[in-house]
């Protein structure tokens, strides 16, 4: 255990020692975007992960590629759901866009995050706290936007890989792009598989006897294919459709009365997205992003009675259909100014049957909307910006229940930034934003675990930011320090039934975190990259008798840090190790009325590349990772013990 804390601190450590050599290789970049297409304009910091950075982590999906990414702690929930937690903030607080489309399931306002793969996606960028107006209602903690590959080239372009680990772990992927005029295209296709996954060798339980995990199999493919024509470099139009389907086992609770002996034999997403840009003018002082999404997504969960997995107690199918869109017409005022107009709402019609009810349908209806206005100033040295808007929720049809009234609320954002120099800027962001409460956190019992509570309330945040910014030609260096307010918040209380205990979702009076974040990313030497990032967060509830913040929150971690250093040997090899630490973190244990304190945990990887250059433009590239290298054993939450040493090879050919 010494030796793994020792490393993570010397590899911290050293990179800021010697992060003064020339960069030649950047992992990742702290950007500031302010004129661009609406759906990519951000004001605040926008960390920004490339499409080196998924390939050299070797990410099969989006929730691979959290575990080094600033303040984000990944985590697998109870029902099989992978997650991102960012500042400690939960999964429904996020918003996910993949060019410009809204991803997350409105039902539960969250997606399974290993379901989406990465094959097609060539950046990743991450808004932490209260973001732009012009991303709509509910995302209060951030947000996660994907961009799919563009390829400029007439010369038909794409890249092979092939994955291969224990327990028949396979991931295969083909990407193929080219433009032909004023048309391109990109077609991607990916399948993953695995059998089982292995836990740590120090993991001794009778309800898991075996050293693979209980019902931990998975088999995800996925087919996205995207066409783009540019207009008179007016205007451009993309289309797009994407197929996602997936068959996977839950891997039940260790050391609880009421483990979910759960399997998804159904897990499906069909959608077709329309998204583009049109300029009004030849001088492009004002124009209009838009975004036209439908999909449809199929789930069935098997509940069995035991971890034979042969006798099923019930069946829940559900079926939902979300129709979602975006406007923003952007305009330039004078020289200095930017005015923007958005709206954007979808509408979701979800239905599920069980078979305890004998498979009689049960209908839920809400509608969502998002009107907003931003102002932004610029100059040489000074930026400020000022959003407001007025989101809205209505549940037309909420099952059995009486139709809940409406919701609104106001949002607003103020952005300010200063250069001092051409490398120091501070910004300081203050905002103010709600979430609705899904229909899930009201009406669902979760198969029996939880009770239903119609009263929910929508949680309003409100956010402060102060960041420092100092860019140098090696790199970056990011400090920040934040304070946010929920009040409201919505979490899960343990309430005794005559049935036993069970959760039920309530509003707390207010929940309060603060913390700071370092990050950066530079070369050492020539031949050695390097990054890190530390946050340290501290969040508590109101206790409603003292009237004071002293309540314990579940899996809001107070330390989340990871470091990476890239050493290349030679001009085609090149070794890389991986550190990252999750501490003092706390949540609900099987048995116990209070919060227990998890064990802390260090995880180190390796990966060894080799580089076969055939031609210019044809490179192989052969890589060999080892995971979890001291096989720790690690809970990310109660009673689900995560994978122990894993080996993994891997090759991956561009063209």
């Amino acid at each position: 255990m010494l030796f793994k804390q020792y490393s993570v601190i010397l590899f911290l450590f050293s990179s800021l020692l010697f992060a003064q050599q020339k960069d030649t290789v950047k992992t990742y970049n702290l950007e500031e975007i302010t004129v661009e297409s609406g759906i990519t304009i951000e004001p605040k910091p926008t960390i920004k992960f490339d499409q080196k950075f998924l390939t050299q982590f070797d990410g099969r999906s989006v929730f691979e590629t959290g575990y080094f990414m600033p303040s984000i702690k990944p985590q697998t929930n109870s029902r099989g759901e992978s997650l991102f937690y960012i500042r400690g903030s939960n999964e429904r607080q996020l918003g996910l866009f993949f060019d410009g489309a809204y991803l997350n399931i409105p039902w539960d306002n969250r997606i399974d995050l290993s379901l989406l793969p990465t094959a097609s996606i060539s950046e990743l960028k991450i808004i932490k706290g209260i973001p732009s107006v012009i991303y709509g209602a509910n995302n209060v903690a951030g947000v996660i936007i994907g961009t799919s590959k563009n390829y400029q080239t007439s010369k038909l372009s794409g890249n092979v890989s092939a994955q291969f680990g224990d327990f028949n772990q396979r991931k295969l992927s083909l990407t193929l792009g080219q433009k032909i005029n004023n048309i391109s295209f990109l077609f991607s296709a990916s399948h993953y598989n695995r059998d089982s996954y292995i836990l740590p060798k120090d993991f001794s339980s009778i309800e898991n006897p075996f050293k693979q995990r209980i019902n931990s199999y998975q088999q995800t493919d996925g087919l996205f294919a995207k066409i783009k024509y540019d207009y008179q470099k007016l205007s451009n139009v993309q289309v797009s459709f994407q197929y996602l389907n997936s068959d996977k086992g839950v891997p039940p609770e260790i050391d609880v009365k009421k483990p979910r002996y759960w399997q998804y034999p159904v897990w499906n997403k069909i959608g077709v997205n329309v998204f583009g840009k049109h300029s009004f003018s030849s001088n492009k002082n004002s124009f209009l992003d838009y975004v036209f999404n439908v999909y449809n997504f199929k789930m069935q969960i098997n509940q069995f009675a035991d971890q034979s997995y042969s006798v099923i107690s019930n069946i829940e199918k559900d079926n939902d259909l979300v129709l979602y869109g975006k406007l923003i017409y952007t305009t330039f005022v004078g020289g200095s100014s930017i005015l923007r107009f958005s709206f954007s709402g979808y509408n979701t019609t979800h239905k599920e049957k069980f078979l305890a009810n004998d498979f009689q349908k049960i209908k839920y209806v809400q509608n969502v909307y998002s009107a907003g206005v931003e102002y932004e100033f610029l100059t040489s040295r000074f930026t400020a910006i000022l959003g407001a808007s007025l989101d809205g929720s209505a549940s037309p049809k909420t099952g059995t229940f009486e139709s809940n009234h409406s919701l609104t609320a106001l949002g607003l954002n103020l952005t300010t930034k200063y250069l001092f120099l051409k490398s120091l800027s501070l910004q300081l962001n203050l905002g103010k934003k709600s979430r609705f409460p899904s229909m899930r956190e009201s009406y669902s019992t979760g198969l029996g675990r939880f009770i239903i509570n119609p009263d929910l309330k929508a949680e309003t945040a409100y956010d402060g930011e102060l960041g420092l910014q100092f860019t140098f030609p090696q790199g970056h260096l990011y400090a920040n320090i934040f304070l946010n307010y929920l009040e409201d918040g919505i979490v899960r209380e343990v309430i005794h039934t005559d049935d036993g205990k069970k959760f039920m979702r309530v509003n707390k009076a207010g929940i309060q975190s603060y913390g700071f974040e370092l990050q950066s990313n530079y070369s050492i030497t020539r031949k050695i990259d390097a990054g890190f990032q530390f946050s340290f967060i501290r969040s508590y509830a109101k206790n409603n008798d003292t009237d004071k913040y002293t309540d314990t929150l579940e899996y809001k971690p107070t330390l989340i840090s990871s470091v990476y250093i890239n050493y290349s040997f030679a001009k085609d090899l090149s070794a890389l190790f991986e550190a990252t630490t999750i501490q003092n973190e706390f949540g609900y244990q099987e048995g116990y009325d209070y919060f227990r304190k998890l064990p802390s945990y260090y995880l180190i990887n390796f990966r060894l590349t080799y580089y076969l250059h055939l031609t210019r433009d044809k490179t192989f590239q052969f890589y060999g990772r080892v995971n979890n290298i001291f096989d720790e054993l690690y809970y990310t939450q109660w009673g689900l013990p995560e994978a122990g040493r894993q080996f993994t090879l891997g090759v991956n050919f561009e063209f």
